[in-house]
């Protein structure tokens, strides 16, 4: 009887562990740290446990921690080797951060701080159809016009918070940090205004964020991509985020959008029915 009590689905340290596993994709500069108590603490789960039982706890638990195989826990174990409250300098966060995301030969990888990543075309097309025509991108440059082809376009130098933004509006916000949830909220009430006429937002598909909950309030519809999206850099530099992605939509053209974002991804329509108000 010890023993199945011992290998039940999401006991407390199982869900201890996958929370902090969980929050090491999430987070943007407490990655590191995440990672190496969520070793250390599985670490310890494992030295308390019988021989036998560390293979079968992890397939048990495998949705409540939420790792991809039990080649992360091994990178987890490694991790846990490291003082959790040493303060890495940035070179050898990235370095010790790439070689844990780097194992299993996938490209993704916290964020490096540069905002301008662009949409590939493809994305960009359907956004055209959906809205009928993009008249303004309020976060862009004249590079990323090369695609979007926006009637009108913000660039860092414009301060687009500071505007009001008129129209069918395509928007990619930046990512540094404090300017995400401006941005939103920027277009949240952009659209309640009814300045903008209707808008489709991309977004990290962090669905606990304040930024997310808050896009939420309002969109008809969101598609969430399967798969990554490889967006490209100023450079020339190809990469996907260290997560997936959604596409809201704000306006009254939802059967468009189901049709054309219907073979991207998964989605649901009238969101705003079930959401909390935006705050």
């Amino acid at each position: 009887m010890n023993e199945v009590v011992r290998l039940i689905r999401g006991d407390s340290d199982a869900e201890k562990i996958g929370a902090l596993y969980a929050k090491a994709r999430r987070s943007l500069t407490d990655s590191l740290r995440y990672l190496i108590e969520a070793g250390q603490a599985l670490r310890i789960k494992k030295k308390s446990m019988q021989y036998g039982e560390w293979l079968p706890w992890l397939k048990v638990n495998a949705d409540v921690l939420g790792f991809e195989s039990e080649r992360t826990a091994q990178r987890l174990l490694r991790m846990g080797k490291y003082d959790a409250s040493v303060v890495f300098d940035e070179s050898e966060a990235a370095e010790l951060l790439r070689n844990f995301w780097g194992h299993d030969g996938r490209t993704v990888k916290p964020y490096t701080g540069d905002d301008e990543w662009y949409t590939p075309a493809e994305y960009i097309e359907r956004v055209r159809r959906v809205l009928g025509g993009i008249d303004l991108d309020p976060a862009s440059n004249e590079r990323a016009q090369q695609i979007v082809q926006a009637g009108t376009f913000f660039t860092k130098a414009d301060d687009a918070l500071m505007q009001d933004w008129h129209g069918r509006v395509w928007l990619n916000p930046p990512y540094s940090k404090g300017l995400l949830y401006q941005f939103v909220s920027k277009m949240i009430h952009e659209v309640k205004s009814k300045r903008t006429t209707a808008a489709i937002m991309l977004l990290n598909n962090f669905t606990d964020a304040d930024w997310f909950q808050l896009a939420c309030s309002i969109c008809a519809a969101i598609c969430f991509p399967r798969g990554r999206i490889y967006f490209k850099n100023a450079s020339g530099k190809i990469d996907r985020p260290l997560n997936g992605q959604a596409f809201f939509y704000y306006g009254g053209n939802v059967d468009s959008f189901c049709s054309e974002f219907s073979s991207v991804g998964c989605g649901f329509v009238g969101a705003n029915s079930w959401t909390q108000s935006a705050h």
